[in-house]
């Protein structure tokens, strides 16, 4: 008779780890289909006609591949964390223009402690700008900082790139410092809607604008909600803007700040105006809200109001 082996019954525990392992293994399988549910695959990247900034590893690298292929660069609805300054030179493409498409997506650099955005386009000197066309934001775009400098600035600040026909749909900038929310230098011809909030020293500021349209809203709490400030800032039609929650809603410092008009400007701060130089600067049909006064006639240089 051959000897026959004893059958020996399954450890419990190689049951309980084999059921334990079932659940897991769908949770990953679950969590694996998740996230190609929410991020793009490596088929999905780039679809014709824009560059995808998730397919990056950062927005700078985004924004280069962007510009290297012409393409719009797109950001899709999501926050955008920053480790440095986006710095968007699209010089290469002067003539053409650079297209941003935002689908409310949040820009955020509170945590670097610097610019968040500058947009700019190299290759100019003061005594010889660089002229540069066409940039746009489409869409909706939010920019967080925390800084002392200014959080979205277009331009330099040594006027040495000149933007021509720009087009902003609907820029939200918060800077949680004590700089300027944003800054614009040397823009021509733009038409742009901005919301600019600063807890510091100002929330919109002109520094060589000519000939565009402005409008939106800005302020900023322990100073200037807007400031037009240095260089030839003319011919500028500013309609439809709320500046408030600001020691000062509008200064104008600027001796070439001349024929700029506003249209139903709305005012509420401590301070209506406070312009010390600047020409022809007509305000018409003025609101002054929440307990604000109108400056006293001729108290504001080179202020005009209408009625």
């Amino acid at each position: 008779m051959e000897p026959t082996a004893a059958k020996r019954p399954r450890p419990e525990r190689t049951k309980e780890a084999a059921a334990t392992k079932l659940p897991i293994a769908i949770a990953i399988f679950a969590a694996i289909l998740c996230g190609f549910a929410t991020s793009p695959t490596r088929a999905d990247c780039n679809p014709a006609g824009r560059i995808d900034a998730r397919c990056y590893p950062n927005l700078q690298d985004a924004t280069a591949a962007a510009i290297a292929a012409n393409e719009p660069l797109w950001l899709p609805a999501g926050s955008y964390t920053l480790d440095r300054e986006l710095v968007i030179d699209y010089a290469p493409l002067a003539a053409t223009g650079f297209q941003i498409i935002s689908d409310g997506a949040v820009i955020d650099a509170r945590a670097t402690g610097q610019r968040a955005v500058s947009v700019e386009c190299g290759g100019g000197t003061p005594d010889d700008p660089k002229g540069c066309f066409y940039f746009h934001i489409q869409g909706t775009l939010f920019v967080n900082a925390d800084t002392w400098q200014a959080a979205f600035r277009f331009g330099l600040n040594d006027f040495s790139d000149a933007h021509n026909s720009a087009k902003i749909d609907h820029l939200i900038v918060n800077n949680s410092g004590s700089g300027y929310a944003i800054r614009l230098n040397y823009i021509l011809n733009a038409d742009i809607f901005a919301v600019a909030v600063s807890a510091g020293s100002a929330g919109l500021v002109l520094d060589q604008v000519q000939f565009s349209r402005i409008s939106g809203a800005a302020s900023a709490t322990i100073g200037t909600a807007m400031l037009i400030q240095n260089g030839y800032t003319m011919a500028n039609t500013i309609q439809a803007i709320d500046l408030e929650v600001a020691q000062t809603c509008l200064a104008i410092t600027s001796p070439s700040a001349s024929h700029n008009t506003f249209i139903s400007p709305y005012f509420v701060c401590p301070t209506a105006i406070a312009a010390v130089s600047g020409a022809s600067n007509l305000l018409f049909n003025p609101l002054y809200g929440g307990g604000t006064r109108a400056p006293a006639l001729g108290s504001q240089t080179g202020i005009v109001t209408l009625p």
